[in-house]
């Protein structure tokens, strides 16, 4: 005895208790309205087999101990025949041919009036290892939660007892993490770390203006990260939330309302519709219970529940219910078998905890660490470098002449450190990230964690779902073949099957007709689509077997097929949307297609009422439908005939029979073949039921022959038969209070089984651009797996469809074949409920399977995991709550925006808004370019950073002044740097972006070719241009460029401390340089001096005081200026004397106090700007301009290998912020403040000019040299 037959045959006992007890019920003035089936129960306690009766203390309605006496409920189960009694000579034929049925039952209600259940799962030979919750009795379930009866309930010391033992009922959340935390962890970065070093050196140093701008920039990116985080949902929150708010359970013998966080294993609970259910439970006793179980297993038809389980395999088995799924229909009592995180949706919780645990960062944040740390590296040895070089040549600013040489030189070195460090890259890197997420949203694609806009970039796995994926989602009906022998020809000509076309077939549309395949040809459908949009007949271009006023004998048959499939879908309906004119389907999608093929052979055309006048001549019994469930794998419904032995155009004439009634019948080819006895056959009055012969194995391998093609077709067939009912048959159903019962009796049958009429094929068409999708991604050597809960002949045949399997394995199924399998090859033994294979075995399948059929939630994690085993970064779509965990464990979990369920989106890195593969595509395409555009601005920033530091190294080991100060570095690397590297974070993806592999995950953001031709040679050229320019622009402003000469254009004078005469301290009282002046009035070389005006009584600058370079200038000098022998001719004051050269100097037989403002007349006060000192800042203003517009202009060249001008256009943006950039630098050095604190100069409208000379020498080497050994070496490969 199989484990199907002894559920059918347990179904059909139990429910007998329900009718007697309903009698006795009536009899004490109770509602007897619903149909009961109760699992046995022993006596008033378990384990009281010898006492098939007892007593128990139980409350009344009015809330008082009452006694009454309680019969085991089992017992009720022997008066079966009392309802059919007054029918008995009615239905005695009826009788006698279940006869061998009702014996087959009668062990089975012994066995279950002593309870021992256990004897019924083995004589239904249950093999060990299946779902123990399903199988195990109700008896030895209740030992172990130490249940004493089922009717009380657990008392108040077995609750501690057991809440002690197996826990609270709740999924605890993962504690939520503080804003502050978060807003703390965003400085866990080495970038940022040694930002805020360097921040943190530049406050010590006094560098107040530094240090506050660096701290601003990285606490702006913080924020930034802390809200797109802080915005993120939390998965194991979102399971919790499903979790029912309170729970009816029965303790110390009285019904009560709880909290569901309160109800403990081994409480009864009482469940009826509108439930939400609180925890697992184990069924025993079920009233036309049906619960919805979309939310955790994705399907969406409502469950038929039974106390003994259609299949023993599956883990949601039918005598239970599980946590969070909600009741539909009737009511039943269960026992709580597990809580919390045991129960289903608890242990999906605790895989998402799993799957959460450790740090899951994505490629381009281990990048950015790695390049964090090399940074860090280099920073370190770039600042001890740099001051022990500048400690050891004795290095000292001409600009800060009379500050602390040391304090001077850290300050250097902390500046040398921070140009290391690209200041602009966290916030770049937040934009760049941020703009891309916005660009997804465009595509369909909302992305909730910024690091993953990158990872679909280097994606190499896509594991998708099939059904509104990769297909629609809309099934519409392609094919209908009807089955009937012609009576006129001999068997071996017969033509059992012939085959018609729905056409046009648009989405749910109901315009159109049905035509015979082999006439259809691609004319006909042109003219077809014409008439259809002309509301034209059809017939005038092929005949129309849809057409109602035709009258052929395909005609009949066609339409009885149709009406038939239509009648048995009667709760779906066809409607038109006013406010969009779209048709949709209101109830059952599957059912759709059939609704919709009805409308076009004219059954419900145009109205949204499907109780028709044809309709009502039907009267459907609702009470005797037997609902589709997975196990069925069909739906039967009863109707009333309006004329007896006549269903539409089929003849159901039978000697000796008068059929009043038909059953309707549409599901599984398998399932219905293998029921079907007879066929129709072709005779001059219309289609009639062959009732002289049963059908041939032969016939039905024919039948079968026919479904096999259509799915290979990539189209899900189902078949519909009839059987015809008699008023006996009707009456006997009704006796029966179970569907199961009611299908068992309709199919088992021999002398009137079911009869095919044929098969309705439905397509669910590919997306539009699917197969163009899945192109791009085998170009971008992305491997794309379809994960499909389809039968494998139809998920290879839409594999091969969309180009999944490629073209050139059409026509060789074996290769196909090879290429799919079903999920049940994923385990042990082939057996889904055995574990998963050792991980070699797997990853050889993963390896070269692009095709799952058959496919479960769990399979899907399983596969995950082997895919990241290989190395592989995957991308995992999803929608349920079971889908959850994979979707957590895949690098990339992308959510289903409008079938997916809110735990998914929250285990989700992106949510596909749309629902559609090609989103997905279109977002790898913008990952791969937002990456493309990183590893570019990271190039430009690590370019021009490492320039700075390798121009700033030269100067200082060349004895040169600084190109720039480490506030201009900061300036340039925030202000200047910045808009540029935003605008290459918006360049457009390149013409191969979806022509080359994904990269690796563990590749650096900077490969060798960057590093070779990107970075170090622009690092020389800008740090060659940049000396250039510091050398030419300091020599034209002071007459020198190296820091001895220009300390040599000022002479000093010496003083001994006035508290120690051994310290001596410098001043400084005339300064004489050289500029080019390039005037209306004069070009050429002059003169400039500071000295003591002996009647002002203090030093003072005069600009020109001679034409042309004069040395060792003095006042009686030919070239000086009249002034200035004016101002000297009287000599100096008494206090100061004139040295060699006539310049008034203080005595030397004096001592100071160099921390007091009283310095002695004669010398420079301090912050007193000399000449040299000025015009070191204009030359050094002018290599600031050199370098602002080298790393400006390197902003184009970084962009593409090709030549810039070929790209020059392509992004707007960039001529935005480059000149945004320049417009800064310009108002840097002319506003008034801003100069102070950069300290930089108004230049000269020639001298901007010079400078950005320079930077455009920069660029032409850029172009010239590196550029065009790459193209040489590898771009003229690729072509």
């Amino acid at each position: 005895m199989n484990p199907k037959s002894t559920q059918n045959d347990s179904n059909s006992t139990e429910p007998k208790e329900g009718i007697h007890n309903q009698k006795k019920k009536e009899k004490d003035g109770m509602s007897s309205s619903r149909k009961k089936a109760s699992a046995p129960a022993a006596g008033a306690a378990i384990g009281q087999k010898d006492s098939p009766k007892g007593s128990d203390q139980t409350k009344g309605e009015d809330g008082q101990q009452t006694k009454r006496e309680h019969k085991p409920k089992i017992q009720a189960v022997k008066p079966k025949e009392e309802p059919v009694k007054e029918n008995v000579e009615v239905v005695k034929p009826i009788v006698e041919a279940v006869k061998p049925n009702v014996e087959a039952v009668k062990p089975k209600v012994e066995m279950l009036k002593s309870t021992e259940l256990t004897k019924l799962n083995d004589e239904a030979n249950i093999p060990a290892g299946y779902n123990h919750d399903a199988t195990e009795s109700i008896e030895n379930l209740c030992k172990e939660f130490d249940l004493q009866d089922l009717n009380s309930g657990l008392t108040t010391e077995q609750v501690k007892i057991n809440r002690e033992k197996y826990g609270e009922n709740y999924i605890e959340k993962d504690d939520a993490t503080p804003i502050w935390l978060i807003f703390l962890s965003q400085y866990y970065s080495p970038v940022v770390m040694l930002l805020l070093v360097a921040a943190l050196a530049s406050l010590i140093l006094n560098e107040i203006v530094e240090g506050v701008a660096i701290i601003s920039i990285v606490t702006l990116n913080a924020c930034l990260a802390t809200y797109m985080e802080k915005s993120s949902g939390d998965a194991i929150a979102k399971l919790a939330e499903m979790a029912s708010p309170q729970c009816t359970v029965l303790r110390n013998g009285n019904k009560i309302v709880i909290p569901s966080r309160e109800v403990v294993v081994g409480d009864v609970v009482v469940i009826s519709t509108g439930d939400s259910i609180s925890a697992d439970l184990r069924l025993t006793e079920v009233i036309e219970l049906k619960t919805n179980e979309s939310l955790l297993t994705g399907e969406s038809e409502d469950i038929k529940k039974t106390l003994t389980p259609v299949d023993y395999t599956t883990p949601f088995a039918t005598n239970l219910c599980f946590a969070t799924t909600s009741v539909t229909n009737g009511s039943g009592k269960g026992i709580v078998i597990a809580t919390g995180l045991n129960t289903q949706v608890g242990k999906i919780a605790s895989q998402l905890k799993r799957s959460s645990k450790g740090s899951k960062l994505t490629p381009l944040q281990v990048a950015l660490n790695k390049l964090g740390g090399l940074i860090g590296l280099i920073a370190i040895i770039v600042l001890v470098f740099i001051i022990a070089l500048a400690v050891l040549i004795n290095y000292r600013d001409p600009a800060h002449a009379d500050k602390d040489p040391i304090l001077v030189i850290i300050i250097i070195g902390v500046g040398f450190a921070v140009s290391s460090v690209p200041e602009g890259l966290p916030m770049v890197v937040t934009i760049t990230l941020s703009a891309g997420a916005k660009d997804m949203v465009r595509k369909n694609a909302n992305v909730r964690k910024l690091p993953a806009v990158e990872t679909l970039g280097c994606c190499s796995v896509i594991c998708s779902d099939k059904t509104g994926t990769l297909t629609e989602g809309k099934m519409t009906a392609i094919n209908a073949v009807t089955f009937a022998k012609n009576s006129s020809l001999s068997d071996k000509n017969n033509k059992l099957t012939k085959t018609f076309d729905f056409y046009p077939t648009k989405g749910f549309e109901p315009y159109g007709g049905l035509f015979d395949s082999s006439k259809l040809t691609n004319e006909l459908k042109k003219k077809i689509v014409i008439a259809k949009n002309q509301g034209t007949s059809y017939d005038s271009i092929l005949y129309n077997y849809g057409n109602p006023k035709n009258d052929s004998i395909d005609v009949k048959k066609t339409r009885s097929l149709m009406f038939a499939a239509y009648l048995n879908s009667y709760d779906t309906t066809l409607a038109r949307d006013p406010k969009t004119s779209k048709w949709t389907i209101h109830g059952n999608m599957s059912e759709g297609p059939i609704v919709v093929a009805a409308a076009k052979v004219g059954y419900n055309f145009l109205t949204n009422d499907s109780q028709q006048s044809y309709v009502k001549e039907y009267t459907r019994l609702d009470d005797l439908e037997v609902t589709f469930n997975s196990s069925r794998k069909m739906k039967i419904t009863f109707y009333k005939l309006k004329k007896e032995n006549m269903f539409e155009y089929i003849h159901l004439q039978r000697p000796g029979k008068m059929f009043t009634h038909v059953a309707l019948i549409k599901g599984a080819p398998d399932k219905l073949l293998d029921r079907s006895t007879h066929l129709l056959e072709e005779s001059p009055k219309g289609p009639q039921i062959c009732w002289n012969d049963k059908i041939s194995e032969n016939e039905k391998e024919i039948l079968a022959q026919k479904n096999l093609e259509l799915s290979q077709k990539a189209l899900r067939v189902l078949a519909v038969c009839i059987k015809p009912l008699t008023t006996e048959h009707i009456t006997l159903l009704k006796s029966l209070d179970d569907a199961d019962e009611r299908l068992k009796f309709v199919t088992t049958d021999e002398d009137s089984g079911f009869i095919p009429l044929g098969y309705v094929a439905a397509f669910d068409p590919p997306r539009p651009g699917v197969k163009e999708a899945i192109q791009t991604c085998r170009d971008a050597q992305v491997k794309v797996i379809m994960i499909t809960g389809d039968q494998k002949p139809t998920a290879i045949a839409i594999g091969k469809l969309i180009g999944l399997i490629g073209e050139e394995q059409t026509d060789q199924t074996d290769q196909a074949d090879a290429q799919a399998i079903e999920c049940s090859e994923l385990h042990i033994n082939k057996n889904p409920n055995e574990p998963v294979l050792p991980d070699d075995q797997l990853d050889a399948f993963t390896d070269k399977i692009l095709i799952y059929s058959r496919a479960q939630p769990e399979d899907k994690i399983t596969i995950v995991n082997s895919l990241k085993r290989k190395g592989y970064l995957v991308a995992m779509t999803g929608d349920g709550v079971n889908d959850a965990p994979a979707l957590k464990a895949a690098d990339i979990g992308v959510a289903m925006g409008i079938n997916g369920t809110e735990v998914a989106k929250g285990a989700s890195e992106m949510i596909l808004i749309d629902d559609n593969f090609c989103t997905v595509v279109s977002a790898i395409d913008v990952g791969r370019t937002i990456f493309s555009n990183i590893q570019k601005f990271v190039c430009f920033l690590l370019g021009t950073n490492i320039g700075e530091i390798l121009y700033l190294s030269i100067a200082i080991a060349a004895q040169m002044p600084f190109p720039l100060e480490a506030l201009q570095i900061l300036f340039l690397n925030l202000m200047t740097d910045g808009c540029p590297a935003v605008a290459l974070s918006r360049e457009p993806p390149n013409r191969d972006n979806m022509k080359t592999p994904p990269r690796p995950k563990k590749q650096p953001i900077m490969t060798k070719k960057w590093w070779f031709y990107g970075i170090i040679p622009h690092t020389i050229f800008e740090a060659l241009c940049v000396l250039l320019s510091l050398a030419f622009s300091l020599y034209i402003c002071t007459g020198s460029y190296t820091l001895n000469d220009i300390h040599s254009s000022c002479r000093t004078v010496s003083f001994p401390d006035a508290s120690d005469a051994d310290i001596k301290h410098e001043f400084k009282y005339f300064c004489s340089t050289y500029e080019y002046r390039v005037s209306p009035e004069y070009v050429g070389w002059i003169t400039n001096v500071n000295f003591w005006h002996p009647e002002k009584k203090k030093t003072v600058t005069f600009w020109g005081a001679a034409k042309g370079k004069v040395e060792n200038i003095s006042p009686e000098s030919i070239e000086i200026h009249p002034d200035i022998r004016t101002i000297m001719q009287n000599g100096c004051p008494g206090d100061l004397e004139t040295d060699e050269y006539g310049w008034c100097k203080p005595k030397e037989n004096i001592s100071v106090n160099a921390k007091d403002d009283n310095l002695p007349p004669g010398v420079f006060r301090k912050n007193f700007e000399d000449v040299a000192s000025k015009g070191s800042k204009r030359g050094r203003t002018m290599a600031f301009i050199s370098a602002v517009w080298c790393e400006m202009l390197r902003a184009y060249t970084v962009r593409s290998w090709e030549p810039f001008y070929k790209v020059f256009n392509r992004n707007m943006w960039m001529h935005l912020a480059c000149s945004i950039s320049a417009t800064l630098t310009f108002l840097s050095t002319c506003i008034p403040g801003i100069t102070s604190v950069l300290n930089t100069t108004c230049l000269l409208w020639w001298q901007y000019l010079l400078g950005i000379s320079w930077a455009l020498l920069n660029m032409l080497l850029d172009e010239i040299v590196p550029k065009v050994i790459y193209r040489r070496r590898y771009m003229s490969v690729k072509k």
